[in-house]
């Protein structure tokens, strides 16, 4: 197979002997990407912004079939996300972001909606004021990409129109009415305005999610729901959302 080329994102990066890394990237065309860089390091600092984690790169890499690293032959930076590294709040949330996409995805299995997603959630945490907003927007819309969009539109127990408070459960995979909820299956209670809105971002586009409002209280649900949902479904702890939650607890987030 001959030399490919793909747009990337850089999910990380390591160090490798004295002049090359070893970088993650997420492609749209070929997913995730693991390959060798070499000499690179010292020879070329002032090069050097073209391979940080988030950078939207172009890049071309020879697949090796008796190796689980590829080799990269060039990478070059398209979008270094410079709103983003300006601000601690903004960086820790992108952090998360290609944390979550590279915990979750395999080598060389394209998922092109997971790629525009992350582009775009990058793109909007950098412009937008509520990075919050943005990391609802985000975890919504790559639960959907997954297929694992919690139901929120319907009980997932009778399949009736809840009407007023319901509860959710990661378990269960959705929200459930009064009627169906009991001891067994619990569930955190949900307001009618938390679903309505993660129904709404489920059904838009990323360019239009991002102008879709939420109060604080609908804010705080979301969170409680979607961390135990994405625990649940991604089977270990999430190290960006302990630092998350220290930025939060410390007024920084």
């Amino acid at each position: 197979m001959g030399v490919l080329e793909a747009e990337g994102i850089v999910l990380r990066k390591y160090y490798l002997r004295e002049t090359s890394y070893i970088l993650v990237l997420y492609t749209r065309e070929f997913g995730k990407v693991r390959g060798v860089l070499k000499g690179v390091r010292k020879p070329f600092p002032q090069f050097a912004a073209n391979f940080e984690m988030l950078s939207l790169c172009r890049v071309l890499f020879y697949k090796k079939k008796k190796s689980v690293l590829d080799l990269i032959t060039h990478c070059e930076a398209k979008d270094y996300h410079r709103a983003l590294r300006s601000s601690l709040e903004k960086l820790v949330y992108a952090s998360y972001f290609v944390e979550l996409v590279d915990s979750v995805t395999q080598d060389h299995d394209p998922n092109p909606l997971i790629f525009d997603i992350l582009r775009g959630s990058l793109d909007m945490l950098g412009r937008a004021g509520g990075a919050k907003r943005v990391r609802r927007v985000f975890e919504i819309k790559f639960l959907g990409a997954l297929g694992f969009s919690p139901q929120v539109d319907r009980c997932v127990k009778c399949s009736s129109d809840v009407e007023g408070k319901s509860f959710f459960s990661a378990a269960s995979g959705g929200i459930m009415c009064g009627g169906c909820r009991d001891d067994k299956n619990g569930g955190m209670p949900v307001s009618l305005g938390t679903a309505k809105f993660i129904s709404k971002i489920q059904r838009s586009e990323m360019d239009r999610a991002e102008h879709i409002k939420l109060s604080r209280e609908v804010g705080l649900e979301i969170e409680k729901m979607l961390d135990s949902f994405i625990r649940y479904h991604i089977g270990r702890p999430v190290r960006s959302l302990k630092l998350l939650g220290d930025l939060s607890r410390s007024g920084m987030a």
